[in-house]
């Protein structure tokens, strides 16, 4: 028998009940999508193959009834009690942003969006295939986050007990987290797929478990597609085979390495294909017109923070050309730190910069003078990134003017949403790995210190939740880290390493 034969015989009814599945969405996707506007159908045929994909994954999990599966649908069932009362509340406000509401529209016109990148597009695709409901984006968020919950707090469990597995909850439990249970946003999603791909490795390094090929496929995939989806992502092309190589000792042999990374990074470029074609000839035009954000956030609060006009005059004039710096100067009058918080001289009722007919050499223009002042200004450019992040780190502050429980509320949201607590903790967990010779946990640490350099430097508004998977991994491991600790003080004579 061959190995295809095989397979079949032994999946052959989830391939049977996903075949049917998806077949009936070619009825369902009628509900949700507009074929009649121009639309992708490159797109669409691309998103239905995934979908296949994915359909009969899901149902071989749930047809095996193997223990591991309903035991991590029992840990996410647990949770989803306290997640029931966050959607009572919040999912009758639909999208959060106006961001998720034009990528849904996108979407469902089956345009191609590639702005917030095509795997954002394809997520809210897919969703939608699978629920034909205009939120069905928000609601396979949801069950993202209550699998992965599941899966973590199984994972723990088996390894250490239910007693102690559980209390992994509470970082599911934390206040942001909660918040953004609605938000299907890239990084809402990102940091589940991050923290998940994370903790597997950990917890396999911990078990001493050496993967499968397709697992090992499927971690270089999910890779990739954390590599890809976030710019700020880009570390992981050198951070994840490194966690790998700690992780597996049955990949560190010189040619399974070699094989290892020539998957890694084939993959990394199958997945780019979609947004920057097959020969990404232009990436340096189409990165430039992805930062215009970034620049036009920066040199507008940079000259709120003291730029020097008369020392740059010369590059000020080359702004000037497609901003208006008498423009500039207004917004920053009129609203001061609130310009921290977007590009609001690009779209602000009333300070709108960008000079009408600008043309493609205007803007060339601009970014050579953005890019002379950034690099000949580097004190003002600091205290520019600094403010901003500061900004962002500090989001609300304690009122009392509302009555008590008011008054304790914010309080702890004042708490829950600061970020230097995380960073702080961050930098103390990675010398404490040090201190400890666990290099893997030293290798995570660098790379989320890599990931909130990058967000530190390019980010193009100060907004938290661009912080928010260094955020939670941060909290996540250190109630991981305090559970291992407690578990080893009961039991002294089986002493486990958790983190490594």
């Amino acid at each position: 028998m061959t190995k295809a034969a095989a397979f079949f015989r032994e999946n052959r009814l989830a391939l049977i009940v996903a075949a049917v599945h998806w077949v009936i969405t070619f009825f369902t996707d009628r509900l949700v999508f507009s074929f009649g506007d121009n639309p992708s159908y490159l797109t669409y045929a691309s998103c239905k193959a995934l979908l296949l994909v994915f359909l009969f994954f899901i149902y071989r999990a749930l047809l095996r009834h193997t223990p591991d599966t309903l035991t991590i649908l029992k840990f996410a069932g647990i949770y989803l009690i306290p997640i029931i009362a966050v959607l009572i509340f919040k999912l009758p406000q639909g999208f959060l942003s106006n961001d998720e509401v034009l990528i849904a529209e996108e979407a469902r016109l089956l345009h191609e969006y590639t702005w917030f990148t095509y795997l954002t597009t394809w997520y809210y695709i897919i969703s939608m295939m699978i629920i034909p409901f205009r939120y069905g984006p928000i609601l396979v968020k949801v069950v993202l986050q209550l699998l992965i919950c599941g899966y973590c707090v199984f994972r723990l469990s088996a390894y250490l007990g239910k007693k102690y597995g559980c209390w992994l909850y509470a970082a599911f439990l934390l206040f942001p987290v909660l918040a953004y249970t609605t938000s299907a946003h890239r990084i809402p999603v990102y940091f589940l797929l991050y923290l998940f791909e994370l903790f597997t490795l950990q917890m396999d390094l911990s078990e001493g478990k050496n993967p499968s090929k397709g697992k090992l496929v499927w971690l270089l995939l999910l890779g990739a597609v954390l590599t890809q989806w976030r710019t700020e992502g880009i570390y992981l092309v050198a951070v994840l085979p490194l966690l790998l190589f700690l992780t597996y000792p049955g990949i560190r042999r010189l040619k399974t390495a070699w094989k290892v990374l020539l998957v890694f990074f084939l993959i990394q470029y199958i997945v780019q294909i979609p947004q920057n074609g097959v020969l990404p000839l232009r990436m340096g035009d189409k990165a430039d017109n992805r930062m215009g954000p970034f620049y036009a956030y920066t040199i507008t609060n940079m000259f709120r923070e003291g730029l020097d006009r008369e020392k740059n005059k010369e590059d000020i004039a080359l702004v000037n050309r497609f901003l208006d710096v008498e423009k500039i100067d207004a917004i920053n009058e009129a609203l001061g730190e609130i310009n921290y918080e977007d590009t609001l001289i690009l779209y602000y009722p009333g300070y709108v910069g960008v000079r009408e007919g600008a043309e493609d050499e205007d803007y060339k223009a601009y970014l050579t003078g953005c890019k002379n002042i950034f690099i000949n200004n580097p004190d003002v450019f600091l205290k520019t990134r600094l403010g901003a992040f500061h900004y962002a780190a500090t989001p609300y502050e304690p009122r009392w003017d509302g009555g008590l429980f008011s008054g304790l509320l914010s309080l702890v949201k004042t708490v829950a949403y600061n970020l230097y607590l995380p960073h702080l903790l961050l930098f103390l967990l990675c010398l404490y790995a040090l201190f400890r010779s666990r290099w893997w946990t030293v290798s995570m640490c660098a790379g989320l210190m890599c990931h909130s350099f990058i967000v530190f430097v390019l980010a193009p508004a100060s907004y938290f939740k661009y912080y928010f998977p260094i955020y939670f991994v941060v909290y996540f491991w250190m109630i991981f880290l305090c559970i291992g600790e407690a578990w080893n003080l009961t039991h002294r004579e089986e002493r486990k390493i958790l983190v490594r």
